[in-house]
């Protein structure tokens, strides 16, 4: 499988290796960068003072670059990489850090300058629009501010990164006018990060300010702050991209549409003939498409009487999805709502009807393994099935560097927990790298290939990453000495 996602990049950051514990990589600052750019970032962490540590990133197209002052690294970002988020490690001969998310950005990036906490400190500070501002919440009580240009009529946009990128903190927004008085506020929206849209009645300067509350909950309501409360700000005018819509109406199976609850209280209705015994997967995505949409979904007859429903699909999403056997030939109505009535042009959600099949995900017990020479390390994962599978499953290990190696195993037909076991021969050489584990079916109904995913390591999580799961677990081999 050839995935940019899944290839690695190493850079070695000093110049030689020497035993030490594995680094403890809190925070990046700034969290990533522009395409094209070369970035000097603050990696913040025990053990990243000094000592020998590597870089590794989960796309090739960032590289991870070596600087000459302790806690001091590059990004570099080629020309042709894709916006987007990704994944960062630091390691070293004796472990690795877990990841951490940064984020390529296509706008002009700007670092934040102290003071901002007020507009009177931001008097010489140029307005802009279109750029992303980066910046710390540093300390107790801290509050950044930065101007921002504004059209008349141009409605803008901004969007924080903080919770998102794994930072310890429930970020909140306002937008004031010149006068300092509040035009605009954001708090939570699929996450504990804030946005903003506004329009703007005049040309002239805005002003957009952020602070944060503690990440898990503290006891007290002061705004916190600290050396890892990193975020990314970035404020646009240009016109948001709105995806082609489908009128509520008649639906020809399989089927997949995208939709749009603009009103409180709204529900959008389809009607589907179906036939006695039709097996069929019916599912929403709204939560993963980031938008602020709790949706519901239910089934009803012809006389509109309700046959099934769903809400959230398990503890770690709220999008619903459901599988529903026709009871009858009929024709059949599906509804989708607002679990709080709630309704707006953001509140779009993705529908899709289409015979089930049967579908299995497989679950790591952690995010990095660690195997000494001559022995060997196990890999504990959970495989959920939904549906019954005729023929075998089994799982295995992929992508393992020379001088290791596991044999598969199987796994029950209704799922559960199984153990692979890696081996790593007497005289196999050092090595860090990630490689992969893969849930292989035998039947001829069965899924492709499934790889088996770790989730991003974060406490008590409210709403999404940026990135939640990772398919390619760590893997320390510590050769002989």
């Amino acid at each position: 499988m050839t995935n940019v996602r899944a290839l690695w990049t190493f850079v070695i950051l000093h110049s030689s290796f020497v035993i030490a514990a594995a680094p403890a990589f809190d925070s990046l600052f700034p969290a990533g960068g522009q395409v094209g750019a070369r970035v000097e970032a603050q990696a913040n962490g025990k053990g990243l003072e000094k000592g020998t540590w590597l870089g590794w990133c989960s796309d090739p197209h960032v590289v991870v670059l070596g600087g000459e002052k302790p806690n001091k690294c590059f990004l570099s970002i080629a020309k042709d990489a894709v916006p987007g988020p990704f994944l960062v490690r630091l390691y070293n001969e004796s472990d690795a850090s877990p990841p951490r998310i940064i984020e390529v950005g296509k706008f002009e990036e700007v670092l934040e300058k102290e003071p901002n906490d007020t507009l009177a400190e931001l008097k010489q500070a140029e307005a802009r629009m279109n750029v992303t501002f980066n910046g710390v919440l540093e300390k107790v009580g801290d509050v950044d501010t930065f101007p921002i240009r504004a059209q008349k009529g141009k409605r803008i946009r901004l969007e924080l990164h903080g919770y998102a990128l794994g930072s310890p903190m429930d970020p909140a927004l306002r937008l004031l006018n010149d006068r300092g008085i509040e035009i605009a506020a954001g708090h939570d929206s699929h996450n504990l990060d804030p946005r903003i849209e506004f329009t703007p009645t005049a040309d002239g300067t805005l002003f957009v300010q952020l602070f944060a509350f503690a990440h898990p909950p503290a006891a007290d309501v002061a705004l916190k702050g600290s050396a890892n409360h990193v975020y990314r700000l970035t404020v646009t005018d240009e016109p948001k991209l709105v995806p082609v819509l489908t009128e509520p109406g008649k639906l020809t199976l399989p089927a997949v549409v995208i939709g749009c609850l603009s009103k409180p209280a709204a529900e959008d209705r389809y009607t589907f003939t179906a036939k006695k015994g039709d097996d069929l997967q019916i599912s929403v995505r709204a939560q993963r498409l980031r938008s602020p949409l709790d949706a519901t979904l239910r089934i009803e007859d012809e006389a509109g009487k309700s046959l099934q429903q769903a809400d959230d699909a398990d503890k770690d999403s709220l999008d619903p999805t459901l599988r529903w056997k026709a009871p009858k030939d009929g024709e059949f109505k599906l509804v989708i709502a607002d679990r709080f009535q709630h309704g707006s042009a953001d509140h779009l959600y993705e529908l899709s009807v289409k015979p089930f099949a049967p579908s299995l995900t497989a679950t790591l017990d952690t995010h990095a393994y660690r195997l000494e020479a001559g022995k060997t390390v196990e890999v504990k994962l959970t495989v959920k099935t939904n549906g019954t599978y005729t023929g075998k499953i089994k799982a295995q290990a992929a992508q393992l560097p020379a001088g290791v190696t596991a044999e598969s195993v199987d796994v029950p037909a209704k799922g559960g927990e199984v153990k692979l076991t890696l081996k790593a021969a007497a005289d196999v050489a050092a090595n860090q790298a990630p490689f992969a584990v893969e849930i292989l079916t035998s039947a001829p109904d069965a899924v492709e290939t499934v790889t088996a995913t770790y989730a991003i390591p974060f406490t008590e999580p409210r709403g999404d990453l940026l990135i939640m799961a990772d398919t390619h677990p760590w893997l320390t081999v510590v050769a002989k000495k």
